[in-house]
């Protein structure tokens, strides 16, 4: 069985992710200012986007640019990219008093959660 080039887990990525978003082909190509003929070769995996096609791309679709390239990454470890992603994105532009207490009622709430968990272990 021929092993999947990254081309293609890449166009098979946009593929889904354009049909999760009801976009057709033209829409996408139209919506990024390239032909249905770029689209439908990137999906095919003729050729691999540019990067900044790659970020029109994703933008278009709603997602971070990641989320084109996680073809293997199980679902539960997009999930969590997407959970860590979020909270990043929360706390990019607070001040940095915020960041430091939040850092250590992170550490508290894990800290507690561990010590629960190892009760429940033994």
């Amino acid at each position: 069985m021929k092993k999947k080039t990254p081309k293609i887990r890449i166009g098979q990525r946009v593929q889904k992710l354009r049909k999760d978003k009801k976009l057709s082909q033209e829409k996408l190509a139209e919506k990024i200012d390239k032909s249905t003929e770029t689209i439908s070769h990137i999906e095919r995996g003729i050729f691999m986007p540019r990067l900044e096609t790659a970020q029109e791309i994703a933008d278009v679709l709603d997602v971070p640019l990641y989320e084109l390239f996680t073809y293997d990454v199980a679902e539960t470890d997009k999930t969590r990219i997407r959970l860590t992603n979020e909270i990043l994105r929360l706390l990019k532009d607070q001040p940095t008093d915020l960041l430091r207490t939040t850092l250590e009622q992170v550490k508290s709430f894990v800290a507690l959660k561990n010590t629960f968990s190892g009760r429940h272990k033994k």
